[in-house]
């Protein structure tokens, strides 16, 4: 099965600016915000905000005085506007500006003694509000049919709701100039672009396609608008708002599928229908790339990639530290990985069942399970550790006990009033710092505890810095993956914090930050006076690949979007691969 997904699908800039504004006011514990109607129109993402606290009203039961509401993306009247705004309520105005800029045009010509001509959808949010500035200068219209129904005038503005379609408009644009060929008509293309761009798409990927699913709110006039688009070129279409509402029978003879979304539909439910498509594409074909796949899913949901990937980076420390690589430390490395990944996942499983569809109903069928295999793993760390020697158990015993605790609060329920945050995870950014430091922690001095010693020298400070290094990036991988979401559910990550854009921009500064630094160390490695370790001259450029390899990711993950997660996990883990098998060489290396 062949997915395409639209290039332009999922939130328009307008939709992302009003969910922002509710997520930011909505940060702090027990707010709520009150918005007429819903802001946008996809009730998933309602769903999710109305956990944070936006709640909807209507005007026969406004909120009470005081209270914070929030202008729609689909704006509201004048007069309605006024009421909220002299009636005592703090007003945020969610107003999409491509909305706005129809709001100006209308007052524009409105002045000017224009009747306005609104096409649109009768009964739409946005229509209405345009009604509301158009007065009692607005006519609507739906269809060309309405044209012949319009009274005489002298001087007439057309304008459009925004998501109204492109061809639509046109037409009944030139309708309008033929029937009043002494009137002053002015014409206001003021669909906007995004919609346009969205329905040309939609025509072109449509062609191409055994079959189009058209994902978005049934509420929803632009989604509804595109599967419309869709069916009109004679393309099989499935307009669905959720992953559940596709069956295999109904795709099962559909090699080539086209995905596209509507404005208001948030870019993780495009990743569940696609990922949900995979999974059924997957259970019903017995093939051997098909068993694969199920395979690797299952490797990537018990968190086998990233423990493996602590296994490569403990034979990294231990060869730059000329320390024995044992399996007594590979397997902690592992199990201790695995098992605190697994506990902290299982932890927030509901609360990230949006993100993952294969990983949800994977935890959800095997919950309890996995929790056995977790404690399991944890308590045969433990004991491996202490029948080895005293010093790893107790090495090993704290990052175990943090890691456990993280979800869990840690100030006794009297002193939580004086305290701004009762567990870690509450600590802006603390996910993706304890992740890196836990990692530089274990990855450093495991192999001290191993040996029964303990030395700081300026190896050791490099490993530490370099583990803790690729264990951020591979946080902040994820992160942006997961943004929307996370951003909705109020995470605070560093990207959520100073934006997508902004981090991007630091990862490659600091990958190239890196690239020259190792260049450097490679040079003057050459020099016996200022090598820092006994290392061989060509140790940091063993590691150059392992940079590469995240500028390479950064640039690509894109092309992802329409794989199982277990791809993306695999490769996203690549960086500790790739630099265990830098160390690796270099140990071979020294015996040649």
């Amino acid at each position: 099965m062949k997915i395409t997904i639209a290039k332009t699908a999922g939130f328009c800039m307008g939709v992302q600016r009003v969910v922002n504004l509710a997520v930011e006011k909505t940060a702090k514990p027990d707010s709520t915000i009150y918005s007429l109607g819903p802001i946008i129109h996809n009730n998933q993402t309602l769903d999710m905000l109305k956990e944070r606290g936006v709640e909807m009203f209507n005007e026969q039961s406004p909120p009470n005085k005081d209270s914070t509401v929030l202008i729609r993306a689909h704006g509201i009247p004048p007069k309605t506007q006024e009421k909220y705004t002299t009636g005592c309520y703090d007003i945020i105005d969610g107003t999409c500006p491509k909305v706005k800029t129809v709001h100006k045009v209308i007052e524009k010509y409105r002045k000017q003694g224009f009747s306005i001509i609104i096409t649109g959808d009768e009964g739409h949010a946005e229509v209405i509000g345009l009604m509301g500035y158009a007065g009692d200068a607005g006519h609507l219209i739906q269809s060309i049919d309405d044209v012949k129904r319009l009274p005489d005038f002298n001087k007439i503005c057309v304008v459009a709701q925004t998501t109204f379609s492109r061809q639509a408009f046109d037409t009944i644009s030139n309708a309008i100039i033929a029937q009043y060929p002494k009137a002053e008509v002015a014409v206001k293309k003021t669909i906007c672009s995004a919609t346009d761009k969205r329905q040309k798409e939609v025509i072109n990927l449509s062609k191409a396609v055994d079959c189009m699913i058209v994902v978005g709110g049934k509420n929803s006039a632009n989604t509804l608008r595109l599967a419309k688009i869709s069916q009109e070129n004679g393309t099989p279409t499935f307009h669905i708002e959720t992953e559940e509402e596709i069956s295999w029978d109904s795709i099962k003879d559909h090699n080539h599928i086209g995905i596209t979304a509507g404005a208001s539909t948030p870019a993780w439910m495009i990743k569940r229908v696609t990922d949900h498509l995979l999974i059924l594409n997957r259970k019903n074909n017995k093939t051997v790339p098909a068993r694969l796949a199920q395979l690797l899913e299952v490797f990537a949901n018990l968190n086998f990639f990233v423990a493996a990937g602590g296994v490569a980076m403990y034979y990294l420390s231990s060869t730059f530290q000329e320390l024995p690589f044992t399996l007594t430390g590979g397997s902690i490395a592992f199990l201790y990985l695995m098992s605190i990944y697994l506990f902290n996942s299982l932890a927030v499983i509901e609360k990230n069942k949006h993100l993952d569809v294969s990983r949800y109903r994977f935890y959800n069928a095997n919950k309890s399970k996995l929790y056995l295999l977790t404690f399991s793993c944890i308590g045969f760390l433990l004991l491996t550790s202490l029948l080895h020697n005293l010093a790893l158990f107790l090495f090993m015993l704290l990052p175990t006990f943090a890691g456990i605790i993280y979800h869990f609060s840690i100030v006794p329920p009297p002193l939580r009033k004086y305290v701004k945050y009762s567990n870690l995870k509450d600590i802006p950014t603390s996910r993706d710092l304890f992740a890196a430091l836990a990692w530089a922690v274990l990855v450093t001095f495991i192999p001290q505890a191993i040996a029964n010693i303990f030395v700081i020298t300026p190896t050791t400070i490099a490993v530490f810095l370099w583990t803790f290094y690729l264990s951020y990036l591979r946080s902040l991988i994820f992160d942006l993956r997961d943004i929307e979401g996370d951003r909705i559910m109020g995470r605070e990550t560093l990207i959520t914090i100073i934006g997508e854009k902004q981090v991007k921009q630091l990862i490659f500064s600091t990958l190239m930050f890196s690239f020259i630094t190792f260049i450097g160390l490679t040079f003057l490695s050459l020099f016996p006076k200022y090598r820092f370790s006994n290392a061989p001259f060509y140790t940091f450029l063993l590691q150059l690949p392992v940079l590469s390899h995240i500028w390479l990711f950064m640039k690509w993950q894109h092309l992802l979007k329409n794989r199982l997660t277990a791809l993306f996990n695999l490769l996203a883990n690549g960086q500790f691969y790739i630099a265990g098998l830098g160390a690796w060489l270099i140990s071979i290396f020294l015996y040649i």
